[in-house]
C-alpha cells in the first residue's frame, strides 16, 4: 500500500452564492447550496471510511444550516464573526487550533489575531507568500499537510511566538460569491487522528462558503454603518461650522451701507456730546447702532490710529460694519455692549498714565479687542456651553474660556477679510504683535481668568508700575480691558440699573435652558430664586469694586469711577434694605428695576445716609 503524501492539495470549487439570504431573519435564513468538488484526487486508504454518503452512515456529522445560522447570529462586528468562525471551525473538524487570516489588500499581507506565550492577544501579519497560509492563498487551492516538518511550505515563526506545536495542518482558501479573495482559514493538529481526512477537506469546502458568505454580509453591513458614520460625522460637522461662523461674516453687508459709512466724515468726539469724554458718560444716550458705528470711527480717528497706520477709510467702515453684525440681539452680550466698553477704552487710552504707561499698539489692540471681545455672543455663559457640550465647547473645552476664545477666532477672521483688515499696512511683526495682544485681553474678560490674576495686578498696583516690564505691561492691559468690560457699574444708578435688567434677562433665559434640560441653575439664572439686590451686592464686592480700586490708582483720572461704583453699590443695597422692610423679600422678577418711585425712595435713602455720615465727619 502506498504511503501517505506528505501535503495534498485540493482544488477549491467555484462559489455561486446569493448574499440575498443574508437579509432575511435569522429565523428564516437558509445556508448557502453546497458546492460539492470535482477534485480527481482519491482517497487514502486509511481515509476510505470516512467517505461521506448520502445518508450519512458513516456516522461523521454534517456541515448543517446552524453552522450557518450561528455565524450570521454572530455577524454584528467583523471581530465576533472571526471568533465564531474559529469556534465553529474547531469544533466541526475536531481540531485543537484554528486561526482565520484575513486579506490586508493595501499591505498585501495576511493578518490574523493569535495568543503569544504570555496569553496576550497579538497580530501577526504574514506575506501573501510566507507559510502553509501563504501559499494557499496564493494558489487559492487547498491544503492538507499531514507532517509540517516535512513540508517546505511550513514557517515556524507562529509557533516560535505562541510556544504552540503543529504537527498537522487543514488549510483552506475563503472566497466569496463575486470571486473575490477573502482570507485563509488554517486549522491546526486534528484530534484523535495523525492528521485530518478526505471528510475533512470536504467539510471545510462547504464551511468556506458559509465563512465567504458571512464576512461579505459583515463587510457589506459594515460599509453601510461606515456610510451611516460619516453621513452623521459630515451633519455633525456642518452643525459646527454653521456654529462656529460669525454671524457677521455670513451677512452680506451691502454695498450701500459701506459707502454711507466711507462718505460720511468722521466726526469729532464733541460732536457726539460735549460730555463724550468723561467717564460718567452714558455712550448708549447717543442714539442707536448706526450711531454706534459712527462714534466707533470717530474713536479711530481720535486716537491718530488711522493716520499713523494708513489704515483705509473704506475698509475701516467695512471692518466696524462686519463687526457689529456679528453681534447677536440677545438682552445684554450685544453691539450695544461692546460700544460701550469700546467707548470706557477710549477715554482710558486718553489718559497720560495710559499714554505713558503701553505703547502704541498695545493701545490699538485694546481698542479693537473693546469692539469685538464679545462678538458672537450666544447669550450663555461658559459653564452652560461645557455642560450642553455645544460645538465651541467641544471646540476649545480642553483650553478654557470657551466663548472667549471664539470671540478672538471671530476677531481674526474679520481682519482677515481682505474689505476689513484694518491693519494690512503694518509690518508682519507688528500685526503678529497686535493680534497676540488681542488674544490676551480677551481671554482676560473671562471672569474665571481674572480672578486667577487678580493676586499680580494687586501686586503690581503695591509696587507701582514699572513701564520696562513686560508682565506690568500684560497685566496693565488686563486690567484696563476688566474695567472696560464692567464699565456700566461705574455709570450713575439709573443707567447701571437699567443695564443689570438686560443682564439678568439673559441669565434668567439661560436659566429656563438648563430647567428644560433637566438641570437646577445657579440662584442667578434662576428666575424663581434670583435676588437681584443682593447677587449684585456679591459681584461688586468681589469683582467690581476691587478692579476700579486699582484703576483709580494707576489712572488717577479713572478714580471717578470707583467713586461711582462705591455709590451704585450703596444705591443697591439701600435697595436691598427698602424691600426688605416692605415684606417682600426676596423679590423675584425685574419689575421692581423699572419702578421709578422706588428708585428715589433709593436715592433719597443714599442721600440722607450722606448727610448722617458727613455730620459724623464733622463732629470728629
Amino acid at each position: 500500500m502506498p504511503s501517505s503524501p506528505v501535503w495534498r492539495k485540493s482544488s477549491h470549487p467555484p462559489l455561486s452564492v446569493s448574499n440575498s439570504s443574508t437579509t432575511a431573519t435569522i429565523s428564516s435564513v437558509e445556508a448557502p447550496p453546497l458546492m460539492m468538488s470535482n477534485s480527481s484526487c482519491e482517497p487514502d486508504e486509511a481515509d476510505s471510511h470516512s467517505l461521506p454518503t448520502s445518508s450519512g452512515r458513516n456516522g461523521e456529522r454534517p456541515v448543517s444550516p446552524g453552522v450557518y445560522q450561528r455565524l450570521i447570529l454572530h455577524s454584528e462586528d467583523m471581530q465576533s464573526l472571526v471568533r465564531t468562525i474559529m469556534n465553529e471551525a474547531r469544533n466541526l473538524i475536531h481540531a485543537e487550533t484554528c486561526s482565520l487570516f484575513l486579506l490586508d489588500n493595501e499591505n498585501k499581507e495576511l493578518v490574523a489575531n493569535v495568543f503569544d506565550k504570555a496569553g496576550d492577544l497579538s497580530e501577526i501579519r504574514l506575506p501573501m507568500t510566507m507559510g502553509v497560509v501563504g501559499r494557499v492563498a496564493t494558489t487559492r487551492t487547498m491544503m492538507n499537510v499531514r507532517d509540517v516538518q516535512r513540508c517546505p511550505f511550513f514557517y515556524a515563526g507562529v509557533d516560535q511566538l505562541t510556544g504552540f506545536q503543529t504537527r498537522n495542518i487543514l488549510c483552506f482558501p475563503i472566497i466569496d460569491n463575486s470571486g473575490t479573495f477573502v482570507g485563509v482559514a488554517e486549522l491546526c493538529n486534528k484530534t484523535g487522528r495523525t492528521g485530518f481526512t478526505r471528510h475533512d477537506e470536504q467539510k471545510a469546502r462547504t464551511f468556506a462558503v458559509y465563512c465567504a458568505t458571512s464576512i461579505s454580509h459583515v463587510r457589506t453591513s459594515c460599509i453601510f454603518c461606515l456610510l451611516y458614520r460619516k453621513v452623521q460625522e459630515a451633519q455633525r460637522r456642518s452643525h459646527m461650522a454653521a456654529e462656529l461662523l460669525v454671524q457677521g461674516s455670513q451677512l452680506l453687508i451691502s454695498e450701500e451701507d459701506v459707502c454711507k459709512l466711507t462718505n460720511e466724515a468722521i466726526k469729532d468726539w464733541r460732536y457726539w456730546s460735549p460730555e463724550f469724554n468723561r467717564f460718567s458718560f452714558s455712550p448708549r444716550s447717543i442714539g442707536d447702532g448706526d450711531a454706534y458705528m459712527s462714534a466707533s470711527m470717530t474713536m479711530f480717528n481720535d486716537l491718530g490710529f488711522t493716520a499713523r497706520y494708513s489704515m483705509n477709510k473704506r475698509k475701516l467702515a467695512s471692518f466696524v460694519l462686519r463687526v457689529a453684525r456679528g453681534y447677536r440681539e440677545v438682552p445684554y452680550h450685544n453691539w450695544s455692549h461692546a460700544f460701550s466698553v469700546a467707548h470706557f477704552c477710549w477715554i482710558s487710552l486718553r489718559t497720560p498714565a495710559v499714554l505713558h504707561g503701553l505703547d502704541e499698539l498695545e493701545r490699538l489692540a485694546l481698542l479693537i479687542a473693546c469692539l469685538c471681545h464679545d462678538i458672537d455672543h450666544r447669550g450663555t455663559t461658559n459653564a452652560f456651553q461645557l455642560q450642553s457640550k455645544t460645538p465651541l465647547a467641544q471646540l476649545y473645552s480642553s483650553e478654557g474660556s470657551v466663548l472667549e476664545r471664539h470671540h478672538y477666532a471671530q476677531t481674526v477672521q474679520i481682519l482677515q477679510m481682505k474689505e476689513c483688515n484694518i491693519l494690512d499696512q503694518l509690518t508682519r511683526i507688528q500685526y503678529q504683535t497686535v493680534l497676540s495682544h488681542i488674544r490676551d485681553v480677551i481671554l482676560a474678560t473671562d471672569i474665571a481668568v481674572h480672578l486667577g490674576k487678580v493676586g499680580r495686578i494687586k501686586a503690581m498696583v503695591d509696587q507701582g508700575y514699572d513701564p520696562l516690564s513686560r508682565d506690568h505691561h500684560y497685566l496693565f492691559m488686563c486690567l484696563l480691558m476688566t474695567s472696560s468690560d464692567l464699565s456700566d457699574q461705574s455709570k450713575d444708578f439709573r443707567n447701571s440699573k437699567a443695564i443689570a435688567e438686560n443682564i439678568y434677562r439673559e441669565f434668567f433665559s439661560q436659566g429656563d435652558l438648563e430647567k428644560q434640560m433637566g438641570a437646577s441653575p445657579i440662584e442667578m439664572m434662576d428666575r424663581d430664586r434670583a435676588a437681584v439686590p443682593k447677587i449684585q451686592l456679591d459681584f461688586m464686592d468681589t469683582v467690581a469694586l476691587p478692579v476700579f480700586e486699582m484703576v483709580a490708582k494707576l489712572v488717577p483720572e479713572g478714580r471717578s469711577t470707583f467713586e461711582a461704583i462705591t455709590l451704585n453699590r450703596q444705591c443697591w443695597a439701600a435697595l436691598d434694605e427698602i424691600l426688605v422692610e416692605r415684606g417682600n423679600r426676596p423679590v423675584l422678577g425685574l419689575d421692581y428695576l423699572r419702578d421709578d418711585e422706588l428708585e428715589e425712595q433709593v436715592l433719597e435713602r443714599v442721600r440722607e445716609g450722606k448727610k448722617q455720615q458727613h455730620k459724623v465727619n464733622c463732629l470728629r
